[in-house]
């Protein structure tokens, strides 16, 4: 990361660490009931057609949290390694995939420097993991760069009206309470364009947020309403949006070498 303050990005990932350690078991127990839920495996495999994933093809899972996506995942076919910040996430990630046909490799590691070569997936998701990062155009390019070439990006923050986002305004009052850069999705695909990405799909989601909270306005009224792209975006509970990098240069950052 150029022209960084290493201090303050230091004590934001600690800062991040600290916080997901500290919640692993509650975002475990509402990652478990959406799992059980009876439209997670066709999500996921819709969401792996959206991708262009093929059996067999490589997957990162960009902030798996605890692991209940990147175990679907593996389970339909795919070779999946998963990176997340927190160590027990980690941790009660392996537990979820210990003895299964299908492993996933789990990591531990900052999304802004993956310890992966260059190329080295066919498809990246980063579900609601980027309004994490302490330096988003970094992370963008990472997630770039162990990309290959015309592969797929799905990714998602919160609508800035979501329930997700309900005590953003708590950063005034404690700017060091929460390690969040409260990115929108209509900057997250503005900065996606600026660094040579092609947003080719909008996947807006109105329902209930990840832990269970109501939306904040009724789905049905705001998808009958024909709002401009930005009003649905900010009324979203979560915002993805797929893009593909077809012409990017590999980065100048990162771990390189053959891919595995």
């Amino acid at each position: 990361m150029a022209d960084v303050d290493h201090g303050r990005a230091d004590r934001w990932q600690r800062k991040s660490r600290e916080t997901w350690d500290e919640r692993a078991p509650w975002w475990d127990e509402i990652s478990e009931t959406r799992r059980q839920g009876k439209d997670f495996p066709a999500g996921i495999r819709d969401t792996a057609r959206a991708l262009g994933l093929a059996p067999g093809d490589r997957l990162l899972d960009a902030g798996c949290g605890t692991g209940q996506y990147a175990s679907a995942f593996a389970a339909e076919g795919y070779r999946v390694d998963a990176v997340d910040l927190s160590p027990a996430m980690v941790i009660i990630a392996q537990s979820h995939t210990a003895g299964n046909d299908r492993p996933v490799t789990f990591h531990i590691a900052e999304l802004a420097d993956l310890p992966f070569p260059d190329a080295a997936f066919d498809a990246v998701q980063a579900r609601l993991s980027l309004h994490f990062a302490f330096d988003l155009p970094a992370t963008v390019r990472e997630l770039g760069r162990v990309l290959r070439p015309a592969g797929r990006l799905y990714a998602s923050v919160p609508g800035p009206l979501s329930p997700i986002s309900a005590n953003v305004w708590q950063r005034h009052l404690e700017p060091d309470r929460r390690a969040n850069n409260y990115v929108t999705p209509w900057e997250l695909e503005a900065l996606l364009g600026h660094l040579g990405w092609e947003v080719i799909a909008h996947r807006p989601d109105f329902g209930p947020s990840p832990d269970g909270a109501p939306p904040r306005f009724d789905p049905a009224t705001i998808e009958s309403l024909d709002l401009p792209l930005a009003l649905q975006q900010a009324a979203a509970t979560t915002w993805a949006m797929l893009a593909t990098h077809p012409d990017r240069p590999l980065a100048a950052t990162g771990t390189s070498g053959p891919t595995p």
